[in-house]
């Protein structure tokens, strides 16, 4: 496999040849020869009596609306394509991908051609050229604010779920029914599912769902609970293996008085869940259950939802925050989970990601948020800073962190985990570990302690571990990147473009960024051109990004440092493929590529890939598709040529 082509020179093919008329419409327009892939491209003018006035909707049949009335989006493969540039508006999105989204994985030979078809066709029925340009490696579609059903939802459902977790629950439920009137049916019903669109489009789904739970959350902290009990029978109906709307149901029932009603639920959502999925129901709905059967009183409704009114607590842990940028819908999300209150289930949350995406600093605003609902303390465990970040070492920091002297703190694992729960019986505290390796570090402490309620950053997906919430943490949007940049170096020197060509040369990832913009607020004289010109050059850019004691390649040594002291057939061969990667500055591969790369058979590659992409050096992009951000190409191309070669794997094509 050749190695990504790509093109220095950062500019695209410019337009030209554009010409004033009307068409027979009246509408006035300048026409251009050919876009950037040879199509034809009517640029229209904005309609002079106020607009276009585009809406466009994929909460529903995909649809758009052009002064409130709907125009018609053509074939099933027309309107997938025009899915796959919806879900990423204002980003490229490439012919390879949209290829995949309208044909799955049996394109035709002329799918290409298709696709530039139905492009132009699109072009025509939006009125509009310039909202669907070519940029290669594909297209773009531009959406302004407030044109997209998905981004409204989304913008409702994240204040709705930020008053929830503030304690603000009518404010929360007029934000969540405002989310939930923007759908209209299925996301996108009417445009077949392929191995493309179909996870983005349950992930809608799924979304829809947690608003639908945030809703009767907050209609039952309001007391609407008779109000509630008709919609939510309705709700479940439709969503069946929703543990947490049965259980909101269930507290609803018991709360107007119909407690055997409320069990007689318990008994419904149990049946089905045994008979469809062939499991019982989950410890947090089976502990309502329980709770319902001996009357607790702390299910009473006249009782306050439990957040305690104490002061903000202070944190044991690092002392300065960087600012956050781009992260509020996972700040949010955080923070509802571990200061959810019954039938909501209480899980830790374990936030995963590569190197230098900001785990750390997001895992720490979101405990600083909730430390208001903990009197009994907020922690931080650094494991990294551990002088043995074993299994023994995470509870005995914490008894230290209680205030137990060294020689109060049991010797042995067993024994400091149950010293932990007792001392933390009864009270409400928040703990936060930070660069967990592997499950075995915390698996002791989850369930073991029933007063701690746990936040864990990890690189690695810790799979292995029981009802836990993943989080998985990925790199800034293009417009949160340009944000943090912009903050860190003063908009006085802003130059968008620049600001956007660093970004991308960052891979948008927050630590690079925030070198970058250290360096340039420290260096003055350098222009935002001047320092996207070094940075672009791929063998200094590493070297580029670091300032102090922050640095790219040193976050990326972590985890190729990770790669090499672990044992095992699959991490050999998956150092053995880094290294080939980086000796030809390849960034995707395939099975087939990395067993020729390799010299072994697909299963030890499948393995290899796997290995790479568990340690967040590669990224799954499709079925048997790996790729690399460009910082860790570049990290992998220094190791190619400065580290020992793999015994491993040795024979290569």
């Amino acid at each position: 496999m050749a190695g990504p082509v790509r093109n220095c020179s950062g500019h695209l093919p410019g337009l030209c040849g554009f010409a004033a008329g009307r068409d027979l419409r009246g509408v006035l327009f300048r026409r251009s020869s050919r876009d950037a892939y040879g199509g034809p491209v009517v640029h229209r003018s904005s309609d002079p009596e106020g607009g276009s006035n585009l809406r466009f909707g994929l909460l529903g049949p995909v649809e758009v609306r052009r002064n409130g009335r709907p125009v018609p989006l053509g074939s099933p493969k027309q309107r997938a394509l025009l899915t796959a540039l919806l879900l990423e508006p204002n980003r490229v999105v490439s012919i390879d991908r949209l290829v995949m989204a309208v044909w799955d994985e049996e394109p035709p030979r002329s799918a290409v051609a298709n696709v530039r078809t139905y492009v132009n066709r699109l072009r025509g029925t939006l009125g509009d050229g310039d909202r669907l340009t070519a940029r290669p490696p594909g297209y773009v579609l531009t959406v302004h604010p407030g044109e997209l059903d998905v981004s409204e939802f989304a913008d409702a459902l994240r204040q709705g779920r930020q008053a929830l977790s503030a304690g603000r629950p009518e404010t929360a439920l007029r934000h969540l029914s405002a989310a939930l009137t923007r759908w209209r049916g299925a996301p996108a019903e009417d445009v077949p599912r392929s191995a493309a669109l179909g996870p983005r489009l349950d992930a809608l789904a799924e979304q829809r769902c947690l608003a639908l739970e945030a809703q009767a959350e907050a209609r039952l902290m309001l007391g609407e609970h008779a109000d509630a009990v008709p919609e939510l029978r309705e709700t479940v109906a439709a969503h069946p293996t929703r543990e947490r709307l049965w259980g909101s149901l269930m507290l609803a029932l018991y709360r107007t008085g119909d407690s055997a009603a409320a069990l007689a639920a318990y008994g419904q959502a149990r049946a089905f869940l045994a008979e469809e999925l062939g499991v019982e129901p989950g410890p947090e709905l089976a502990e309502l259950h329980r709770r319902i059967l001996r009357r607790d009183p702390a299910l009473d409704p006249s009782r306050p939802a439990p957040v305690s009114e104490a002061g903000p607590t202070p944190v044991a842990g690092p002392g300065s925050l960087v600012s956050l940028v781009g992260r509020d819908a996972e700040l949010n999300e955080i923070v509802a989970a571990i200061t959810a209150a019954p039938p909501r289930p209480v899980r830790p949350v374990a936030v995963h990601g590569p190197a230098g995406v900001g785990k750390s600093a997001l895992a720490l605003h979101a405990v600083r948020m909730a430390a208001p609902a903990f009197p009994g303390g907020v922690f931080h465990v650094d494991l990294r800073t551990l002088p043995r970040p074993g299994a023994y070492e995470t509870p005995a920091r914490l008894l230290g962190l209680l205030g137990l002297a060294d020689d109060e703190i049991a010797a042995d694992l067993d024994d400091a985990v149950l010293q932990l729960g007792n001392a933390t019986a009864g009270r409400r505290v928040l703990v936060l570990l930070d660069n967990v390796t592997d499950e075995g570090q915390v698996r002791p402490l989850i369930g073991a302690c029933p007063g701690c309620r746990f936040v864990i950053t990890s690189r690695t997906v810790l799979g292995a571990l029981d009802d836990v919430d993943h989080l998985p943490l990925a790199p800034l949007t293009d417009d949160a990147a340009y944000e943090l940049l912009v903050r860190l170096c003063g908009r006085d020197r802003v130059d968008p473009e620049q600001v956007r060509r660093v970004a991308r040369l960052c891979d948008n990832l927050p630590l690079a960024l925030r070198i970058a913009g250290k360096r340039l607020a420290v260096r003055r004289e350098w222009t935002l051109a001047a320092f996207a010109d070094m940075l672009a050059c791929e063998e200094h850019r590493l070297d580029l990004l670091t300032c102090g004691d922050l640095s790219v390649r040193s976050a990326l040594d972590l985890d190729y440092q990770a790669l090499r002291q672990c044992g095992g057939t699959a991490n050999g061969s998956a150092l053995a493929l880094f290294h080939r990667l980086g000796e030809r500055g390849m960034a995707d591969c395939g099975s087939a590529t990395a067993a020729g790369l390799l010299g072994r058979d697909r299963r030890t590659a499948w393995a290899a890939l796997g290995r790479l992409a568990d340690l967040r050096l590669m990224k799954p992009i499709a079925p048997d598709h790996y790729r690399m951000n460009d910082l860790t190409r570049l990290y992998a191309m220094e190791i190619a040529r400065t580290a020992e070669k793999p015994a491993n794997g040795n024979s290569a094509v």
